[in-house]
């Protein structure tokens, strides 16, 4: 048994003392980094001694060394129930006064047990057991005891209040799976070490119980804190394991050559020790290179499983031109690979302007997710950051999301998120590809993340593919659409402006594709006026020509009432009513006359943007409009009219709202104050140069973006 002690000891020893040494150097100025070590620490303190102690009995005082080991199980301890304040990551640091304080009653017995009798008063090996003579005239060892589980309860009550008050899903299955391993492990061995000694006098088991304890302790903590990743205790078991047979398998073959060296085995004890060294290092490079990787996928294998998997997925999905059939066997390879809970994908839709779901996978309910602004705390990190993104991060990187944890936590812990991937197209985010937590509750493994990332760069480009085709297949598509609806709205737009009296005009039309739908038109029921009227009619085909058609048969056959303007816009409404049944497409209006005689001027809007009028003598705009609803909606709809004088130089403008909305590589809005400033500036000048102007301004302002719309304009000058 006293070898087993020995062997146990020594082990968990080093370990313990690789872990203090790894946490420092990885991040020493984390609060909860440097109390971690001081645990480990004081649990090293623990071992160290029990080594000592049953290794060389006779070289060093025993029952001094076993007193230390009392100071450092308090320690230990005591340092537990000041990790149960600090574990999880704290946002704030934790007040280092009430540590101290925590600590101080720890510290001070400690020293008195060091210094004095009051716990035991010898301790020795007698027929091999390790025999400890207790003071029988103070109860300083049951008051040790008592102190050792006053602070072990405090620290998992603490912890288990912690438990059920945090709302964040990656701590509360931290602290899970560190009850698990440590709850065992400290309770065996305050039962082995503690108990067992002071009532029934029994210290076999006296080393066993503390090392195994410290080890499965601070192991657990290590996966959980330390790597922050998620582990399940048969995960810790797997890793824990792998480390052991790869150690052996590289270090029992050392040992066997050094060993039959040294004992004159067969002809190695007449071999030279540098042929030996040289030896060695071969093995050392054989192993490397051939026993390492054989051992790595036998305990991997489900990881090389989900590689092969995703290779595989890769060179069948090259050739996928569908947009959804590519995001549906996207999400169900990482789904099926990874073991996962659910899966899903959240793609930007181009007509709302938001990220919406569009296909999950997984569990029995269906995940019910709102629609994502754009301005959403997620997206922009995303669209700042091009990275895979984890949860663990979210609460880990206090730099990137100091100022947007709460938003970006909920939106991952509310789905069940445990990893995003990011997808673009264009420089633009369009679509996150989220993963769900695994159905064993165990973390990503690190290779599992690496090969994450280049499926990441692959999908982004098979993903980026496929919205190419689709956009080409629908540019297609437009096309011919628009080829055959450009037959049907050919001479339903004016070929030339009207030249009439003391009105002039200029106009033009940008439209989105080869041919624009919407639609403008002039009437003259004689020399003593014209009639204007400009409408936007929602999407592009054949259906919007239809319209333009339908429209202009019916506002050409209003010339008898086109001085009254209310009338003809009631007419058009009355008759789209009819022909789309009240569910027609968008079309909205705007309808003036002017009468050259008296230079008045008539109008009605139905929806369309207000007229804009510069007064010359105010040298300023009034804005014309009488606020209608867009025709086709309502048959019993009224319209009103507005009427306004004009005097020369006065001059009105009537633009589509994509003129004002559109927006530029740089996200700038055109704008109706540009437009206004432009007919300021050459308000000397002709209506059609005017017109010529604001559609060069237009053009140069977008650079190489596109309205979302067709782009009209009218402009008309008293002269």
């Amino acid at each position: 048994m006293n070898k087993v002690s020995i062997f146990i000891s020594l082990v968990a020893s080093g370990m313990i003392l690789f872990v203090v040494i790894f946490v420092l150097v990885k991040d020493w100025r984390d609060q909860l980094m440097r109390y971690f070590a001081g645990f480990s620490f004081s649990a090293l303190g623990i071992l160290f001694t029990m080594f000592l102690t049953y290794a060389f009995p006779d070289s060093f005082d025993l029952t001094q060394l076993n007193k230390i080991t009392q100071m450092a199980t308090l320690m230990t301890f005591s340092s537990l129930f000041v990790m149960s304040f600090v574990f999880p990551k704290r946002e704030n640091p934790f007040p280092f006064w009430i540590t101290a304080l925590i600590l101080l009653p720890a510290v001070a017995v400690g020293v008195a047990i060091v210094f004095t009798d009051l716990t035991i008063t010898k301790a020795y090996f007698k027929d091999g057991s390790f025999i400890r003579d207790y003071n029988k005239e103070f109860p300083g060892y049951t008051i040790y005891a008592a102190m050792a589980f006053i602070y072990v309860l405090s620290a998992f009550g603490n912890v288990t209040r912690k438990y059920f008050t945090t709302k964040v899903t990656i701590y509360r299955l931290q602290m899970r799976y560190l009850f698990v391993g440590s709850t065992f492990s400290i309770t065996l061995a305050a039962i082995v070490s503690i108990i067992m000694p002071r009532v029934f006098n029994y210290s076999e088991l006296y080393a066993i119980g503390p090392s195994a304890a410290s080890f499965f302790t601070i192991i657990s903590l290590f996966y959980t804190i330390i790597a922050y990743n998620l582990l399940d205790i048969r995960t810790v078991i797997h890793k824990t394991f792998v480390y052991v047979v790869t150690s052996m398998g590289i270090s029992l073959p050392i040992y066997a050559i050094v060993w039959a060296y040294n004992s004159n085995v067969w002809i190695m004890g007449d071999v030279p020790y540098y042929v030996i060294a040289i030896f060695i290092v071969v093995v050392f490079i054989l192993f490397s290179l051939y026993i390492q990787p054989v051992i790595d996928r036998v305990f991997k294998r489900k990881q090389y499983a989900f590689g092969s998997m995703v290779d595989n997925f890769v060179r069948d999905i090259a050739e996928e031109k569908n947009l959804s059939d590519v995001v549906r066997r996207t999400v169900d390879i990482l789904y099926e690979g990874l073991s996962l809970r659910h899966a899903f994908f959240i793609m930007l839709n181009d007509e709302t302007r938001k990220y919406e779901l569009t296909y999950f996978k997984g569990g029995q309910n269906p995940l019910q997710l709102p629609p994502i602004e754009r301005n959403a705390s997620v997206i922009r990190w995303f669209v700042r950051n091009q990275d895979i993104l984890q949860l663990s991060r979210i609460y880990t990187d206090d730099k990137s999301f100091a100022e947007v944890r709460d938003e970006i936590a909920a939106f991952f812990n509310d789905n069940g998120i445990q990893i995003i991937l990011p997808v673009y197209y264009e420089r633009r985010l369009v679509g996150l590809l989220c993963l769900g937590v695994k159905e064993t509750l165990a973390g990503y493994h690190s290779d599992e993340i690496e090969k994450l990332k280049q499926l990441h760069a692959k999908s982004n480009d098979f993903i980026a593919t496929a919205i190419t085709y689709q956009e080409a297949m629908k540019e297609q598509l437009i096309t011919r659409t628009i080829d055959l609806s450009a037959q049907i709205i050919h001479g339903a737009v004016p070929l030339s402006l009207p030249n009439i009296g003391n009105i002039k005009f200029g106009a033009f039309i940008l439209p989105k594709y080869a041919r624009g739908s919407d639609y403008f038109d002039f009437i003259r029921p004689g020399d003593q006026g014209v009639g204007v009227i400009t409408t936007d009619i929602s999407g592009v085909g054949v259906n919007s020509a239809l319209y333009s058609v339908l429209l202009r048969s019916s506002y050409q056959a209003n010339i008898v009432d086109a001085p009254s303007t209310s009338t003809v816009m009631g007419s058009l409404n009355r008759i789209l009513f009819e022909y789309g049944k009240g569910k027609g497409g968008l079309v909205s209006a705007f309808y003036f006359y002017y009468d050259v005689r008296s230079m008045r001027l008539m109008y009605t809007n139905a929806g369309y943007p207000a007229l804009e009028l510069f007064r010359i003598d105010k040298n300023n705009f009034d804005v014309l409009d009488t606020e209608g609803v867009p025709l086709g909606y309502d048959s019993d709809a009224t319209y009103g009219i507005g009427r306004t004088d004009l005097v020369r130089g006065d001059i009105g403008i009537l633009y589509s709202s994509t003129l004002a909305t559109a927006k530029n590589q740089k996200g700038d809005d055109y704008g109706l104050l540009r437009l206004r400033n432009a007919v300021m500036e050459l308000k000397a000048r002709s209506a059609s140069e005017i017109a010529a102007h604001i559609k060069k301004s237009f053009e140069t302002f977008m650079g190489l973006s596109s309205p979302t719309s067709d782009v009209v304009v009218i402009i008309f000058k008293i002269v």
